[in-house]
């Protein structure tokens, strides 16, 4: 009687009608991954917008450190954007008892290049009302070659500033442009529009600084 052979518990049998086993897949970066870097780049982009844009707050108490509603407005010194004397804060403002508009913006900035237009024509008003409120600009992180003829164009006639940088983002703490303060006749602060201000919110700032807008 003809046993059969054990077979070798060591060596794996492979059917004969199968192949060599599939090679692994590699790890790479799958539909998954991808959507989920893509939405991450998204809300990274949007976050970024909405710093550079600035929230559009109409502030009548509190607001971003070192100068929140209700403190005294640093003071600083910067070159004038056309040229001739640089131009004190508390030289326009606080030394000759005048309330002071101080509107920070840029050429670049989207937002601003609605806003300045508004802002001129208000301080043109404001003069011709006989008003004691000054207007002041600090066109900040931009260039001249672009700024001088984005204040010209939009008709600005009050002084305007260039800033590096060292007082809208060192002095003031500034994230995002356009930014406006309103500052009394003793230099405290007594509001704030983070935002491009509107037409309601300067008329309702200007007469409490005790001026007039068209």
């Amino acid at each position: 009687m003809a046993g059969s052979r054990p077979s070798d518990p060591g060596t794996a049998s492979t059917p004969p009608d199968e192949g060599p086993p599939a090679p692994a897949r590699p790890r790479g970066r799958g539909p998954g991954r991808l959507r989920f870097l893509l939405i991450g780049s998204v809300i990274a982009a949007a976050l970024a917008v909405f710093l550079f844009v600035g929230l559009g707050s109409d502030s009548g108490g509190g607001s971003q450190a070192p100068a929140a509603v209700g403190s005294t407005a640093p003071d600083f010194t910067l070159p004038s954007l056309t040229g001739g004397p640089a131009v004190q804060l508390d030289g326009v403002g606080k030394a000759r008892h005048h309330p002071v508009v101080l509107n920070f913006f840029a050429s670049w900035c989207i937002p601003c290049q609605q806003e300045t237009p508004l802002l001129a024509k208000a301080a043109d008003a404001a003069r011709a009302h006989g008003s004691t409120v000054q207007f002041l600009g600090v066109d900040s992180l931009d260039q001249n070659a672009n700024a001088i003829p984005f204040v010209e164009h939009a008709g600005v006639t009050y002084p305007v500033v260039t800033d590096n940088g060292r007082v809208s983002s060192g002095l003031y703490e500034l994230y995002g442009l356009p930014q406006t303060f309103f500052i009394d006749a003793d230099g405290t602060v007594i509001g704030h529009v983070s935002g491009p201000v509107k037409q309601p919110q300067l008329d309702r700032w200007l007469h409490r600084l005790g001026g007039a807008s068209a």
